[in-house]
């Protein structure tokens, strides 16, 4: 039948298996977003040591008094930067969570200089605590407070919300691009892996191979598979965080774009699992090594945290992992509002890479275990 034929021949068994197993499939499908939905996305302790960068460009006894206030609890961490164009540059680097500017002459002049805070309201909940803290600070030293700040007003503090990931941002929009990309990642490992495993224990590899079935074929399929079961996967994580209250800001497109990454990194880690899975014999010994490198690398690529907040040693391997362009990708698009063109082909063609390489060594691997069969 060729390549193409047998491929689809042995694909259309794993769909009907999957159809025949489908209430269980569903299940195991919802529980692990559904659970980590509702672990993260239900956070309500406040935030501690948010880290603030602070411009002082007056150093008199108000401003020195006002940073002292500020600082008192365990709130907010300071960071002093000699320009504000630095401290700005931390803020879009999402570094920092808020930038205050105290201008020159503050101490000569409090009711005729503003303080400006500006907050990145990508994160509600740090973005709360500097402000509640912003403003206790002030109230302590006799000043008001004011949201955008009207020039010439006599308040002292003038509180800028840079909405450097959109207006309809929340942080369950956050947690949920990074999850996506984490359920991806996993349901391809943990599903065309395992089904390969599968029938190499129960001897159906070895059946195969003694067919005039293309032997690739069967690796084909399993990729496939488990790319399929990925976006499945991610597709009822998607719909369970929009019933749960996370937004796509970029609307129909976004969505389009959103799945398209998704069905990228399946096929990454769906290629990725079969290589794995070559040299592994026993299925408890998959799923070590397979948890093993997945979360990892998903913890690596920013699914949970910024990797701006990842110690130094561990940002090169974050510059060279894959996930860490997709949930970036996905966070643009559920976050933002737009995902640039010219990101999303930079972000499509190191995943088409990652993909690639990984799909060499699969049939690599494959090639040399098929032999010793």
């Amino acid at each position: 039948m060729g390549l193409l034929g047998d491929t689809y021949t042995l694909l259309l068994r794993e769909m009907l298996i999957f159809k025949k197993n489908i209430g269980v499939n569903v299940v195991r499908t919802l529980i692990f977003p559904l659970l980590f939905i509702i672990l993260l996305g239900s956070f309500g302790s406040s935030p501690k040591n948010v880290p603030v960068a602070v411009v002082n460009y007056d150093n008199g006894p108000v401003s020195l008094n006002f940073l002292n206030l500020l600082q008192q609890g365990n709130g907010i961490s300071v960071v002093y930067e000699t320009t504000q164009q630095q401290a700005m540059a931390l803020l879009s680097q999402g570094t920092v969570v808020g930038v205050i500017v105290i201008p020159s002459g503050l101490s000569q002049s409090v009711s005729g200089s503003d303080i400006y805070v500006y907050l990145d309201n990508s994160q509600p909940e740090s973005a709360e605590v500097v402000s509640d803290d912003v403003n206790l600070a002030a109230a302590k030293i006799g000043a008001q407070t004011t949201l955008d700040g009207v020039p010439g007003d006599p308040s002292l503090i003038s509180v800028i919300v840079d909405y450097a990931y959109g207006a309809s941002s929340n942080y369950l929009s956050f947690v949920i691009g990074g999850l996506l990309v984490m359920v991806a990642a996993f349901g391809s490992v943990f599903s065309s892996g395992f089904t390969f495993l599968s029938d190499r224990q129960l001897g159906n590899l070895k059946a195969f191979l003694v067919t005039p079935i293309n032997e690739f074929s069967f690796l084909l399929s399993k990729i496939i598979y488990g790319t399929f079961q990925s976006f499945f996967s991610a597709f009822l994580g998607l719909v369970i965080g929009l019933l749960y209250g996370a937004t796509i800001a970029a609307g129909a497109i976004g969505f389009l774009e959103l799945m398209w990454i998704i069905f990228l990194v399946g096929l990454g880690f769906s290629s990725l699992a079969i290589a794995l899975a070559s040299r592994t014999k026993q299925l408890q010994t998959y799923a070590l090594v397979g948890q093993t490198i997945t979360m990892p690398l998903a913890f690596l690529g920013g699914a949970f945290v910024p990797i701006t907040l990842l110690p130094s040693f561990l940002l090169p391997v974050a510059t060279v992992n894959p996930l860490t362009y997709a949930v970036n990708a996905v966070r643009d698009i559920m976050i933002k509002g737009s995902l640039p063109l010219s990101t999303l082909l930079s972000t499509s063609a190191i995943l088409l890479v990652f993909t690639g390489t990984m799909m060499a060594i699969a049939f690599l691997l494959f090639r040399n275990t098929s032999k010793q069969m």
